[in-house]
């Protein structure tokens, strides 16, 4: 077995003080509704595509992480592998979909509307 070096508990550290950063309920909650709806990208096309969780990072720094609501469902073309991606070629990014907060919008205004689908039909049903 490897020892531990100082590296090693370089990253405990580290990670012990992102503490704050750790879902919450309603986070999880946000993010499955999220990855139900979709790369918001693809969905401008008519298509459907799995999507990761992208943050939108406005004035955070590198090294902190955006709040989780401040988060819109990507591909991985259109996160971070593609031409097109909001990592690599943002400018490009928001000239076909939008701006990063204009997607916000867009993704909580479809969230709305699956609560409310959720409300009348799965609720009803148990």
């Amino acid at each position: 077995m490897a020892e531990l070096t100082e590296e090693h508990f370089e990253v405990i550290d580290r990670n012990r003080a992102r503490e704050h950063e750790r879902m919450k309920k309603q986070d999880k909650e946000r993010f499955d509704k999220l990855k139900r709806i979709g790369c918001m990208a693809c969905s401008k096309n008519g298509l459907f595509s799995e999507p990761i969780i992208h943050h939108i990072r406005k004035h955070t720094g590198l090294g902190l992480r955006p709040p989780h609501d401040k988060t819109i469902p990507l591909c991985p073309q259109h996160h971070n592998m593609g031409n097109e991606s909001v990592h690599l070629n943002k400018k490009k990014f928001e000239e076909l979909f939008g701006s990063e907060l204009q997607l916000l919008d867009e993704a909580n205004e479809k969230i709305k509307q699956l609560e409310k689908e959720d409300i009348f039909y799965d609720k009803g049903n148990e």
